[in-house]
């Protein structure tokens, strides 16, 4: 039986993505289960192929932060163009802090800024620093290749611009490192559609699985007291599988990557 040309295409990009995790050497993945989220959320702007970006949402996940994510793909007209306002350029990432004022431009800045202002430790470990005036690593560049031409440049900049933004964000349930989120997210990011991150990282060994199946001999059980056991029971009714994807507009809640990039590519393509 042969797959349909779409399904083929979008194992290919599954395991274009699973590349750049092993990459990256298993940053994005596991997190604090209790993150010290501010009451205002912040305000990233970004694009999903972009290493600099990639490092400050790696520090996210193990802040295990939400954040509002603005996509700003090469070629957009929706939020590269606010930022541009905003900043004079389009250069990203783009830290935007509305608890303190703070605006911050470069990736290590931004990484520094939340260690010193949303973590247990205060401080930037030595495993997210990069002691160079580039910012990314050799690692991180060539992960990024991978995701070159997906998420890196608006798929529909005219048609983005004249339709807009959706009036209620759109939201996403996952981690950085996931091969399955970093497709969706590389969807939102090429047709510049912002959206409310829940990080949901790992805390633990047992947190570790594929799909809703975890590394437990028993009934899986997040953390007691932690962010996952929180989603677990108020958002996502006991099926622990990411991404988790939530359209306020529409009403449509959707597991599954591929499923939920057909959604967007229908609704907002």
């Amino acid at each position: 039986m042969r797959l349909p040309i779409r399904n083929l295409t979008h194992a290919i990009k599954s395991t274009q993505a699973f590349a750049t995790t092993l990459l990256r050497g298993g940053l994005g993945i596991m997190g604090t289960a209790h993150p010290k989220q501010p009451e205002k959320a912040l305000i990233l702007y970004e694009h999903e192929a972009c290493p600099y970006c990639r490092r400050v949402r790696e520090v996210m996940t193990h802040l295990n932060l939400d954040y509002v994510s603005h996509p700003s793909p090469h070629k957009g007209q929706l939020y590269r163009q606010q930022l541009k306002q905003l900043t004079g350029k389009t250069q990203v990432p783009y830290l935007v802090d509305e608890n303190t004022g703070e605006q911050i431009i470069e990736s290590q800045d931004i990484i520094d800024y939340l260690f010193a202002h949303y973590s247990s430790e205060g401080q930037t470990p030595d495993k997210f620093r990069v002691d160079n005036d580039d910012g990314a690593t050799v690692l991180g560049k060539v992960a990024s290749a991978t995701s070159l031409m997906r998420g890196v440049k608006a798929k529909h900049p005219a048609k983005n611009k004249t339709r807009g933004q959706p009036e209620q964000l759109l939201e996403l349930y996952g981690f950085e490192a996931s091969p399955f989120c970093r497709l969706v997210r590389e969807k939102l990011s090429a047709l510049e559609l912002g959206y409310i991150n829940h990080n949901v990282a790992r805390e633990r060994l047992q947190d570790i699985g594929i799909g809703s199946k975890h590394l437990t001999l028993g009934e899986y059980r997040p953390l007691k007291g932690g962010k996952r056991e929180r989603i677990k029971n108020e958002v996502v009714q006991d099926k622990m599988q990411f991404p988790y994807f939530v359209d306020p507009n529409t009403g449509t809640q959707m597991y599954e990557s591929k499923d939920i990039i057909d959604y967007l590519d229908k609704t907002y393509g």
